[in-house]
Order: C-alpha cells, then sequence, then structure tokens
C-alpha cells in the first residue's frame, strides 16, 4: 500500500449502516467522554467525606484514576475519528457533577447518598461502554473495541465492589451515626 493510503481502519464508512453507525459513534464517545468528566467532578469531593470509610475512600481514588485513563482512551477514540471532545457537553455535565456532590454534602446521609448514586452511575457506565462497543464494531472500527472493553472491566469491576460492599457500607454509616448521637 502506497505510504499516503489510509489503513483499512481509518477510510471513511463504506455502507449506509457504517455511516449510520459511525455518527453514532462519535456522538456516543463524546458524550461518554462529557460522563467521565462528570464522574469526576462528583467523585473527588466524596473523598473529603470518606475518613471513616478507608476501603471506601482506596477504592474510590483508584477509580478515579481509572476513569481518567477511561477520558484518554475516549479521547484517542475521538481523535481515531478525525473529531473531538465536546467543550461544551465537557463543561456543562462537569458543572452539574460539581453540583451534585455539593448537594449530597449537606445530607446528614451524604455517605449513603453517594454509594446508591455511584451505583447508578456504574451501571450507567457500564452500558454506555456496551453501546460503543456494538457501535464500534457496526461502524467497522473494531480497533477501538480493545480500549472500550478495558474501560468495560473497570466499571463492571467498580460496580461488583459496589455491590459486594453496600450491605456493611449501610451498616457501618449506621454505626457511626449512632456512636456520633450518643457523645
Amino acid at each position: 500500500m502506497p505510504p499516503d493510503t489510509p489503513s483499512t481502519d481509518q477510510l471513511p464508512p463504506r455502507t449506509p449502516v457504517q455511516v449510520v453507525a459511525q455518527e453514532t459513534l462519535i456522538a456516543n464517545l463524546r458524550n461518554a467522554h462529557a460522563l467521565e468528566k462528570q464522574v469526576i467532578a462528583v467523585l473527588e469531593p466524596q473523598l473529603k467525606l470518606l475518613d471513616d470509610y478507608a476501603d471506601l475512600h482506596a477504592r474510590l481514588t483508584r477509580h478515579i484514576a481509572e476513569t481518567r485513563e477511561q477520558a484518554e482512551r475516549l479521547e484517542a477514540a475521538l481523535a481515531s475519528c478525525g473529531t473531538s471532545p465536546s467543550m461544551i457537553k465537557d463543561a456543562v455535565l462537569s458543572v452539574m457533577g460539581l453540583g451534585q456532590s455539593s448537594a449530597q454534602g449537606f445530607s446528614s446521609d451524604a455517605v449513603l447518598k453517594a454509594v446508591v448514586a455511584d451505583m447508578m452511575t456504574e451501571h450507567l457506565e457500564i452500558a454506555t461502554y456496551r453501546t460503543l462497543i456494538v457501535l464500534a464494531e457496526m461502524a467497522g472500527r473494531s480497533e477501538l473495541v480493545p480500549a472500550l472493553e478495558a474501560s468495560l472491566r473497570e466499571e463492571e469491576a467498580m460496580a461488583d465492589w459496589f455491590n459486594q460492599n453496600l450491605e456493611l457500607l449501610a451498616r457501618r454509616f449506621v454505626e457511626l451515626e449512632t456512636a456520633q448521637r450518643r457523645q
């Protein structure tokens, strides 16, 4: 193949299905990138609430690092599609994330509300990455699938952690709240 000829993976979509899948893929990659930015904006302030929850603090700290990597993977996927993240979507969802974390911090059961919201978000992200994988395959962009699958595995692992620890976290919250009221 001559040096200036794009590889098969870089060629524009060839069929009507690939065209629609590519357009939908790009829109959803941008949405996923904005979602990851929102997740970071929500999780970072939550860490301040978790002094009495060392295991949760450690797991969320690790997941914030994973989320940053996921955002970078999405940026790379968008670049390979010849585009970039939507700065407007990123900004709006980041501000919404900061608002969400601020509102949670005012309630007496902020930790429990944060855990429930985080669990919901993990399942949203799982569905998002599964959808992105299907769209990438339909668009003929199979080179994007391994990175999307890596992000999917990280989201599934975080959701599993929450599923395995929810009861423990709820019990710890009640015990800490009871001890605090006794003082």
